[in-house]
C-alpha cells in the first residue's frame, strides 16, 4: 500500500509539472507582434513588441514628453531596448532620447545620420550628437537597408546618401512589417520625399496602416501618394491646439474623402496595431 501511495504522489508531482509548463517547452514564448503608435503630444514615439517579446523604439518623443515614453516602457515590462531608432534629430521626434538613455539598456542605437554643425544654433543638438552619436551601438542607416526580429521586418525605404537642407526630407521613412501586415511609418518626410518614393517604388507602397508624414502638415500627403500606398488605417502623431496648426485641415479633408479611417493620437489615446479599430 505504501508502495502504491509513493508512486501516486509521484505521478501527480509530474503531472503538476507538467500543466505547469502548459505542455509547452518553457523557453517558448512566441505571440503576435504589436506595434504601439504612442500618444506623445508634439512629437513621436512607436513602441514595438516582437514575436519573442524583444522591444524596438522608433522617435521618443520630445524633452517633456519623454518621461511618458519612459514610463509606457516600464508599464509594458521593457527593461531592454533591442533597437532605438531615431528617424531624425528634431527635438520633437529625439527629446525624450535622454532619459531613456540613462534609464533603459538599449542594444543597438540608429538614426538617419543627419549632419549636425560643430556650433548648432540650438545646444539640444550638440548634446544630442555627445549622446548617442558617441555611443559604441550606434550606427546610421540608410536606404536599402533590412533589419528583423521574429514576426517583425524593417525595411530603410529613406533616405539615400544625398542629404537636403531640409532635415524633414532626410528623415528615414520606414516600412515594417508585423506578423505579415504592412504599416509604413513616415516621420515628418513631405511631398518631394514622396514623389521619389513613387517614382523608386511604384505599384510597391501599399500598406495597411500609414504614420502620416509631418504630423499631417500640408506639405505631405499628396492624394497620389495616399492612392499608391491604400491606407485602411492612418495615425497622426500631434499634439492638441498645435502652436503650427497641424495637421492641416486639408490633410485631414483628404484622407476623408478617401475613406481612411484616421487617428489622431491627442484625441484618441495610443493607437495600437493591431487592435480594435
Amino acid at each position: 500500500m505504501k508502495n502504491y501511495c509513493f508512486a501516486a504522489i509521484i505521478l501527480l508531482v509530474l503531472l503538476s509539472a507538467v500543466a505547469a509548463l502548459g505542455g509547452q517547452d518553457p523557453s517558448t514564448d512566441a505571440h503576435d507582434p504589436l506595434v504601439r503608435f504612442l500618444d506623445v503630444g508634439e512629437g513621436a514615439a512607436t513602441l514595438i513588441q516582437t514575436g519573442n517579446n524583444k522591444h524596438i523604439l522608433i522617435d521618443c518623443g520630445n524633452v517633456i514628453t519623454g518621461a511618458q515614453v519612459l514610463d509606457v516602457c516600464r508599464r509594458a515590462g521593457v527593461r531592454e531596448l533591442d533597437a532605438l531608432i531615431i528617424t531624425h534629430p528634431h527635438a520633437d521626434h529625439m527629446g525624450g532620447v535622454f532619459q531613456l538613455l540613462s534609464e533603459l539598456k538599449i542594444k543597438r542605437v540608429y538614426d538617419n545620420g543627419q549632419p549636425i554643425p560643430p556650433n548648432p544654433p540650438c545646444d539640444i543638438y550638440r548634446w544630442y550628437r555627445e549622446a548617442v552619436r558617441s555611443r559604441k551601438n550606434y550606427r546610421v542607416l540608410r536606404r536599402g537597408e533590412h533589419l528583423s526580429w521574429p514576426g517583425v521586418e524593417i525595411d530603410v525605404l529613406w533616405p539615400g546618401d544625398v542629404m537636403d537642407k531640409n532635415w524633414n526630407n532626410n528623415a528615414l521613412v520606414l516600412r515594417l512589417q508585423a506578423g505579415g501586415r504592412r504599416l509604413l511609418l513616415m516621420s515628418d518626410a513631405g511631398r518631394q520625399v514622396e514623389n521619389a518614393l513613387l517614382r523608386q517604388l511604384p505599384g510597391d507602397l501599399a500598406a495597411e496602416v500609414l504614420q502620416v508624414g509631418h504630423h499631417g502638415a500640408a506639405d505631405a500627403s499628396s492624394a497620389a501618394f495616399l492612392r499608391a500606398v491604400k491606407p485602411r488605417l492612418a495615425v497622426i502623431s500631434i499634439n492638441r491646439h498645435n502652436i503650427r496648426g497641424y495637421p492641416a485641415p486639408d490633410t485631414v479633408r483628404l484622407l476623408s474623402q478617401l475613406k481612411i479611417k484616421t487617428f489622431l493620437t491627442y484625441r484618441d489615446g495610443d493607437f495600437v496595431f493591431p487592435g480594435k479599430d
